[in-house]
């Protein structure tokens, strides 16, 4: 047996032993995808809820508009009629959470054949169902005033249709599941950062913890060459990243058929090829992310301060993620040599129902090919060195 399967099965073994820290590094893997299920499932509940679920509106003025009323009721409306001094202190105090107000001269400016304007007050900070009802609200009253303003027209003999002389008819190409990333845009930082807490605490151990214990120095004397001791630990860390990634991608499966996609004209599912192929364009990341949580560790002299270092760079790698979203950057080649970033668009693109584009995904393996090879190699020179044992 080679020296680095002698280490790599050393450090897989050790940290099996600490069942504490397997269920810190998994822990995301597993119950992430499923939290943020239920989580997407609490807001597209709250905020859209079905069509015709019956909501309550209180109405100050009611009785000076009794037309309108009798529509907002038809339309499965709760109105309740109160009788509101301060309008914004009901709203504020919580006493509505909707409010309606219809102004005295309502009727007069009605007969006259003129503009009614009315006042809808709501608390558009909360996640509950508020939002959508008051949207509901605008539109039954629209349509209300439309249905108004065309009979007005029929009545004087004029075709209500010269009122839109030009109509546009919206043809959306975006597949259901390329609409149901715009909800699902987090699961790519959710991916980096299950990929690198899988492998966060063996790297860890791994070097600043074995010199914190002491058991550094009899291994360097060990007759195994550093270049395999080095891989062995690198190896070590990207297997429990890659068992993290595949718990991830089957608990992600698991969880997004329950996610009512479906109330916003959405569809998202993830079969076991997709997920195959995930599994295999994220492998280069692993690597990536086992061998440059190995070097940074390894700068550390203890165990918590290995933990300091590497919960900034864990962060890192979502850098990208984020600047190219926030700057709306187009895909490219050159942006696909980035580690992370190409890895994510990889799997958006799968995501949406697309086949990826075979020159990202060599822009992607050669970038993050490269960078690993570097880390792996900077990792080597810092063990051939008698300074890493102080």
């Amino acid at each position: 047996m080679s020296g680095l399967a002698i280490v790599l099965m050393k450090e897989c073994r050790d940290n099996l032993r600490d069942r504490r820290t397997i269920v810190a590094s998994l822990a995301l893997a597993v119950l992430g995808p499923a939290l943020f299920a239920g989580l997407m499932t609490l807001v597209l509940n709250a905020t859209l809820g079905e069509a015709r679920e019956p909501f309550t509106l209180a109405v100050t003025g009611a009785e000076h508009a009794p037309g309108l009323v009798a529509h907002l009721e038809r339309q499965n409306v709760d109105v309740v009629r109160v009788n509101a001094e301060s309008p914004r202190a009901a709203v504020t105090d919580g006493v509505h959470d909707l409010l309606l107000v219809i102004d005295p001269d309502y009727g007069t400016r009605f007969a006259a054949g003129e503009i009614n304007s009315l006042a809808l007050f709501y608390d558009s900070s909360g996640m509950g169902t508020t939002r959508r009802n008051a949207l509901l609200t605008r539109q039954y009253v629209q349509a209300y005033g439309q249905k108004l303003g065309s009979l007005r027209l029929q009545l004087r003999g004029i075709d209500p249709r010269i009122l839109v002389p030009v109509v546009v008819t919206e043809v959306d190409t975006a597949s259901p599941a390329a609409r149901a990333l715009t909800l699902l845009a987090t699961l790519p930082y959710l991916l980096v950062l299950v990929i690198f807490m899988g492998g966060f605490y063996l790297a860890i151990d791994a070097t600043a913890g074995e010199r914190e214990h002491g058991s550094l120095e009899p291994l360097l004397c060990q007759p195994i060459s550093r270049l395999e001791l080095v891989f062995g630990k690198i190896a070590a860390a990207g297997v429990f990243s890659a068992l993290s990634l595949a718990l991830f991608l089957v608990s992600l499966a698991l969880s997004l058929p329950f996610v009512p996609l479906h109330k916003v004209g959405m569809s998202l599912t993830l079969d076991p090829g997709d997920a195959a192929l995930m599994f295999a364009l994220c492998l280069p990341l692993v690597l990536f992310a086992a061998a440059l949580l190995t070097v940074v560790a390894s700068f550390a002299r203890s165990y918590k301060e290995a933990q300091t270092y590497l919960t900034g760079v864990i962060l890192i790698p979502t850098l990208p993620l984020i600047v190219t979203q926030l700057l709306d950057l187009e895909t490219s080649a050159w942006l696909m040599l980035l580690p992370s970033l190409s890895q994510a668009d990889l799997v958006t693109a799968i995501i949406r129902g697309e086949a990826p584009i075979w020159l990202h995904v060599a822009a992607s393996v050669t970038g993050t090919g490269i960078l690993t090879a570097a880390l792996a190699g900077v990792a080597v020179w810092m063990y051939q060195r008698e300074r890493i044992l102080v």
